[in-house]
C-alpha cells in the first residue's frame, strides 16, 4: 500500500477501481495560405467555432438534466469565450496578416492567453486555463467533421483518474458510476471540484503526476477530506473505508431531518448557522444543508473570473442573484481579500516576497479607493434584493475600519444621487484574523456591527507560522492557548459592546471543535455545507453550560497538546454516554 497525497477539494471516502481518462490532444500543424485562400480559412475558423458552440450547448443542457440548471450553468463561460472578440481578432488577424491555417491561428491565440494567466499568482486563474483548453480542443476538432472523441463512462462504480478533466469530460461523464476522483491537476475553485461537491463525492487533486500513473482496475482508497489517495489498501484500510463510506451514507441520512431545524441547545442558547460560499453554484448546497444565511461570501472568484475588472453592473448582477436565492436569508459579503495567497496582476496586485504581511485585505482596497467604492456600492444595490451586509478583511485598527467606512457614506451618498436602489442602512463588520485585531477588539466593537473571526489567517498569524509551508504546518493548533484565548478576547470584546460575533475559518468545519465554539460564546458560526448539519446537531445536543465547562478546562490548559488530550478523553467518553442512553454517538 502507498499513500498518494494531494488537495482535498471535495470531502468524503470512497474505494473502488480506477477508471483512467486520457483523451488525446490535437496539435495543429502550421501551413502557409495562398492569398486568395484566406476567406477559405476565415470560413474554416467560423464553421468550426460554431460546432463546438453546438456542442457545448448540447454537454450544457445534459449537465442541467442530471445535476441541475446551476451545474449546467458552468459551461456557459465556454461559450463566452468562443464570443470573446479578443480571440477572434488574434486569430484573423494571424490568418490574414501572416497566411497562416486557422488551426495554427487559433492554437497560438489560446496558447498566448494561457500563459498569461498562468503567470498570475492566482489558483483561480490557473483553473480558468482548462476552459481555454477544453474549447481549443473543441474548436480543433471542429475543423475536421466536428466529431468529438469523449471520455467513456465507467462500466461499474469507479474512481475517475486523469491528469485534468475539462468541464465538458466531466459532464460527459455524468454521474453514473462515478465514486470520486483524483486528479493530478486542478484545485479547490476547479470544475472537477466545483462538480465533485455537487455530486457529493469525494476528489483529491494536485497529485503532480502521480494519478496519470495509476492504472485501469487499481483498487483506491480516496480521502477528500484529508486529500489522500491510498493505492493497493491492505485488507484492514479496505474495510476501513467501506465502514467510513457506509457510515457519510447513513449520517447524511441521519441529519437531514436537521435542515429546518435551528441549532438550539437543550437550555435555550441559539447559534446561527451560516455557509461559507465561494461561487454561485453552491447557494443550493448551502440551502440544503439547511444554512440560515450565507455567513462568508468571497468575493475574490467573482473578479478572477473575469479578465478585466467587473463594473459596477456586473457585480450587482451576480451578486443580486445569490441575494435573492438566498429568499431573504443574510448574505455577508466579504469585500475583496486580493494578495497574499490570492494574488491578481490585472488587480494591480504584484507578487511580493512576503505576501502574507503585505499589500493584501483592507490595505489593497483602501489603496484602490476608485475600485474599492465600486464593489461597496454594488453591495449596497444588491441588499435591495433581500438582505445583504458588508465585512472588512485583515483589518487592524480602527483607523483603517475609519477610512473603510467613509468609502461607505460616499458609496451610499453617490447612489442616492444618481437614484439608484439601495438600503444605505446594512450592517457593516470587520474580519477578526490578525493578532492586532484582537488586542484592539474593544476599539473597533465600538465602531461596527459584528465580528467575524477568519481563524485561517488568526492562526497563521498568532502562531507565526505560514499556514502554506509544510515545514511548520505541524505548528497548525487550533486549541493553541493563544489561538483559544484571541477567540474569547474577541467574543467578550463584541458582547460587552452589545454586537454579536461569528466565525467562519476551517475550525467551524471540525466537528471535534463544535462544543468548544458554542462554549466560548459565538453568536454564529459559517462552515462549508457539508459540516453544518454535524455541527448544527452537535449544538442542539450539548447544553451551553456544559459548552462553557468544556471551553473553560481548555483555556486552562498550558499547551496544545494537552488542550488535544483532554478534548479527545471528553468526547469519547461523551460518545460512551450518549450511546448508553440511546442517543447519537
Amino acid at each position: 500500500m502507498r499513500t498518494l497525497a494531494g488537495i482535498g477539494a471535495s470531502p468524503g471516502f470512497a474505494l473502488g477501481p480506477i477508471h483512467t481518462i486520457r483523451l488525446a490532444t490535437i496539435v495543429p500543424r502550421r501551413r502557409a495560405v495562398a492569398v486568395k485562400d484566406v476567406p477559405v480559412e476565415i470560413e474554416r475558423f467560423r464553421v468550426a467555432v460554431e460546432r463546438a458552440r453546438d456542442q457545448i450547448r448540447d454537454l450544457s443542457e445534459q449537465l442541467t438534466h442530471e445535476l441541475g440548471s446551476e451545474e449546467g450553468a458552468i459551461l456557459s463561460s465556454q461559450l463566452l469565450i468562443l464570443e470573446d472578440e479578443m480571440i477572434w481578432d488574434a486569430t484573423l488577424a494571424a490568418i490574414r496578416l501572416e497566411r497562416i491555417n486557422a488551426e495554427a491561428a487559433f492554437a497560438r491565440t489560446v496558447g498566448d492567453l494561457a500563459a498569461r494567466f498562468l503567470e498570475i499568482e492566482d489558483a483561480t486563474f490557473r483553473d480558468r486555463v482548462n476552459d481555454l483548453r477544453d474549447v481549443e480542443q473543441r474548436v480543433l476538432r471542429g475543423f475536421t467533421d466536428g466529431a468529438v472523441v469523449g471520455p467513456v463512462p465507467p462500466a461499474v462504480p469507479s474512481i475517475i483518474a486523469s491528469r485534468n478533466l475539462t468541464p465538458s469530460d466531466t459532464a460527459a461523464l455524468g454521474r453514473y458510476n462515478v465514486l470520486g476522483f483524483v486528479m493530478d491537476e486542478g484545485g479547490n475553485t476547479s470544475h472537477v471540484a466545483i462538480l465533485a461537491r455537487s455530486l457529493g463525492v469525494p476528489a483529491v487533486v494536485g497529485l503532480r503526476g502521480a494519478a496519470a500513473q495509476l492504472a485501469v482496475g487499481d483498487i483506491v482508497a480516496v480521502d477528500g477530506t484529508g486529500g489522500q489517495v491510498l493505492v493497493e489498501p491492505d485488507d484492514d484500510t479496505r474495510q476501513r473505508f467501506s465502514v467510513l463510506t457506509r457510515q457519510q451514507v447513513v449520517v447524511n441520512e441521519k441529519l437531514a431531518y436537521l435542515r429546518d431545524l435551528p441549532a438550539i441547545s437543550p437550555d435555550g442558547r441559539r447559534v446561527q448557522m451560516m455557509a461559507n460560499i465561494e461561487l454561485p453554484i453552491e447557494v443550493e448546497e448551502a440551502l440544503a444543508r439547511g444554512a440560515e444565511g450565507i455567513g462568508l461570501l468571497r468575493t475574490e472568484y467573482l473578479f478572477f473570473q473575469h479578465g478585466t475588472i467587473p463594473t459596477e453592473d456586473d457585480q450587482v448582477r451576480i451578486y443580486n442573484e445569490i441575494v435573492r436565492r438566498m429568499g431573504g436569508r443574510p448574505v455577508i459579503f466579504r469585500t475583496l481579500d486580493v494578495g497574499g495567497d490570492k494574488v491578481s496582476d490585472y488587480l494591480g496586485a504584484k507578487r511580493e516576497y512576503n505576501p502574507f504581511l503585505g499589500w493584501r485585505g483592507i490595505r489593497f482596497s483602501l489603496a484602490n479607493r476608485v475600485l474599492f467604492k465600486t464593489q461597496v456600492k454594488a453591495i449596497y444595490r444588491a441588499a435591495a434584493a433581500g438582505s445583504a451586509k458588508l465585512m472588512f478583511p485583515m483589518i487592524t485598527g480602527v483607523e483603517e475600519l475609519r477610512q473603510a467606512r467613509e468609502v461607505c457614506a460616499e458609496a451610499v451618498a453617490e447612489l442616492a444621487a444618481e437614484g439608484k436602489p439601495h438600503v444605505p442602512d446594512i450592517q457593516v463588520g470587520v474580519m477578526i484574523e490578525t493578532p492586532a485585531a484582537v488586542l484592539a477588539a474593544d476599539l473597533l466593537a465600538r465602531e461596527c456591527d459584528f465580528f467575524s473571526i477568519g481563524t485561517n489567517d488568526l492562526i497563521q498569524y498568532t502562531l507565526a507560522m505560514d499556514r502554506g509551508n509544510s515545514r511548520v504546518s505541524y505548528l497548525y493548533r487550533p486549541l493553541h492557548p493563544a489561538v483559544l484565548r484571541s477567540i474569547k478576547l474577541t467574543v467578550d470584546a463584541a458582547h460587552n459592546a452589545g454586537i454579536w460575533a461569528g466565525l467562519c475559518g476551517e475550525m467551524s468545519a471540525e466537528t471535534r471543535l463544535a462544543e468548544v465554539l458554542f462554549g466560548l460564546g459565538l453568536d454564529e458560526i459559517s462552515t462549508h455545507g457539508a459540516a453544518l448539519p454535524k455541527v448544527k446537531q452537535v449544538i442542539r445536543w450539548t447544553p451551553y453550560s456544559e459548552a462553557r465547562s468544556v471551553a473553560d478546562h481548555l483555556l486552562a490548559m498550558t499547551t496544545a497538546d494537552e488542550a488535544d488530550a483532554w478534548l479527545a478523553d471528553y468526547i469519547a467518553t461523551r460518545k460512551r454516554e450518549r450511546a448508553a442512553e440511546g442517543g447519537p454517538a
